[in-house]
């Protein structure tokens, strides 16, 4: 869901998915593309690979940190339509680290992006 509503600039859909500092950062890139004129089209294929790299629980808030490995199919193109980046016919392997919070006395079940990075 991230990665789709990212790809596609739909701020609404990533506020409840992701948290403050997060979702600041997303919608300052997203904005930063449409000024440009630019426009991203990401196909998600899916998950290979989904490992727990950390996870602790401090008061009421559990933080689980998760290592994926995905398949995508991702291309940037500029305000004239020509490409700046990817291939949109070629699936690329994308590892992600990204870290999710959650109040275990809540009884919403849905954890909240607070962190993403690269593979160390």
């Amino acid at each position: 869901m991230i990665v789709s509503a990212f790809a596609s600039g739909d701020k609404q859909a990533l506020r409840p998915l992701l948290s403050r500092d997060v979702y600041e950062s997303f919608a300052r890139a997203i904005d930063q593309r449409r000024q440009a004129g630019e426009t991203l089209d990401t196909n998600f294929v899916g998950i290979n690979k989904a490992e727990i790299a950390a996870a602790d629980l401090t008061g009421k808030r559990a933080n689980i940190t998760v290592r994926f490995t995905s398949e995508q199919i991702s291309s940037r193109r500029d305000k004239s339509g020509d490409m700046i980046e990817g291939d949109p016919k070629k699936i690329r392997e994308i590892s992600d680290v990204w870290t999710f919070e959650r109040d275990v006395s809540s009884r919403d079940p849905n954890w909240t992006l607070v962190a993403t990075g690269n593979p160390t």
